[in-house]
């Protein structure tokens, strides 16, 4: 499994939406033979999952798979103008950061399709230019969300250690029996599921948390009920929509979800100013987000109101966080080129002198361009104690540094 490293994804759009219902004929997305199930292949990393899908029959793209989102986003807006799309309407759009709500595009009458899977008079939300853009975060190019459009038409198994999702039919669907069955409720086009947090001082919370695959980090609690415990780091906590998501990194004691408890999980707890967004809509506790998520093989039920979970190779895994207090982003033809986007207050990167903007050359005398950024991540920020040197260019010139891995929390 791929531990929690750069920007955590928080990205939720608020919008009006008729209650689910699951209707005898397919609207939207069907399957393009008749069959149970359809199974793809995907790509994982960061524990997000990457689907493959074409927009009016395009060539191929990369989407995020989230069950945070209403509409199918499109973010790299480069690619708006070979679409195809219908006139577009403005709509405005609001997530979680510092700024406000944005008017974005809504093309309607989209043909959207995945492999042996068609769907015809979709709406597809096409964000301004600068917005926001994953691909420098991933290391590739990926060009948008997906969620709840598919979620409401099929039953969704996510298989994170083989790395694939299979689409069922939810009439012709049973679920195995060694998994465990888990209510869930869809508010406003999103799961929600009942969880109890152990906090700091050992007190117990129970309450709704937001079921959120597109939220690498395991917990972020949307409350200003709990704040961080003593030992806890700054941190910038992801990007979302309305802007730049800041808060404080720390751990809760424990957090239990149905008969499953996992200890010591790494837990976000965002600022008043990142939370803009909860003003209007502050219908749950926190997301449960896909560090614990991807923990299990999970299939998302909507039309049963159910998910089931069953443990994988992924579930006794320690938590936990980048102790470099680097973030990158990479650029670049190949996204071959890994360029510092943060470093945390008060991190073994920042005592020595790493800044935003340096370019990483080399890792313990390792080329970056022999690495994704899943590996270097993985070199970069988890075995405590560990020293790493870099390589660096700024302002044209090449230098080193070296910096023992401390943890903090």
């Amino acid at each position: 499994m791929k531990k929690t490293y750069f920007l955590t994804m928080i990205f939720m759009i608020l919008m009006g939406v008729k209650p689910f219902l699951l209707e005898a004929k397919p609207s939207g997305f069907a399957f393009r033979y008749p069959v149970k199930s359809v199974r793809i292949p995907v790509e994982i990393q960061n524990n997000i999952v990457l689907v493959p899908l074409r927009i009016n029959n395009s060539f191929e793209m990369n989407f995020i798979l989230d069950t945070g989102v209403r509409t199918t986003i499109l973010t790299e807006t480069v690619v708006a103008s070979f679409l195809g799309l219908d006139t577009l309407t403005t709509v405005k759009v609001r997530g979680l950061g510092e700024g406000g709500a944005i008017d974005a595009g809504l093309a309607t009458n989209v043909s959207i399709t995945m492999p042996g899977i068609v769907g015809t008079g979709q709406r597809l939300i096409v964000l301004p230019e600068g917005v926001i853009s994953y691909s420098g975060l991933f290391g590739k190019p990926v060009y948008g969300i997906i969620g709840y459009e598919v979620f409401r038409q099929f039953v969704v198994e996510i298989n994170y250690t083989q790395k694939f999702i299979r689409l069922h039919d939810p009439f012709k669907f049973k679920p195995k029996k060694k998994s465990v069955s888990l209510p869930i409720s869809i508010q406003k086009s999103k799961p929600y599921v009942e969880a109890t947090l152990i906090d700091y001082h050992g007190e117990k919370i129970k309450s709704d948390w937001l079921i959120d695959t597109g939220a690498s980090q395991a917990i972020s609690l949307f409350t200003e009920d709990l704040s961080a415990p003593e030992k806890s780091i700054d941190a910038f906590l992801g990007m979302g929509l309305s802007g730049g998501v800041y808060g404080k990194l720390g751990r809760v004691q424990a957090f239990s979800l149905g008969e499953f408890t996992f200890e010591d999980v790494i837990t976000g707890f965002p600022d008043t100013a990142s939370l803009n967004i909860l003003a209007e809509s502050n219908v749950w506790y926190g997301n449960l987000g896909a560090e614990i998520i991807s923990r299990f093989h999970v299939v998302f039920d909507y039309p049963r109101a159910s998910i089931y979970l069953r443990k994988n190779s992924n579930f006794r895994k320690d938590f936990r966080y980048n102790i470099s207090g680097i973030e990158l982003l990479t650029s670049g033809e190949d996204f071959d080129k890994y360029v510092v986007s943060y470093v945390r207050p008060d991190s073994p990167a920042e005592e020595a002198d790493v800044q935003i903007n340096d370019e990483i050359l080399s890792i313990n005398g390792i080329d970056v361009e022999k690495l994704n950024i899943d590996e270097l991540y993985g070199t970069l920020g988890y075995k405590n104690r560990k020293v790493i040197t870099l390589r660096l260019k700024r302002d044209g010139e090449a230098f080193r540094v070296r910096f023992r891995l401390i943890s903090e929390i």
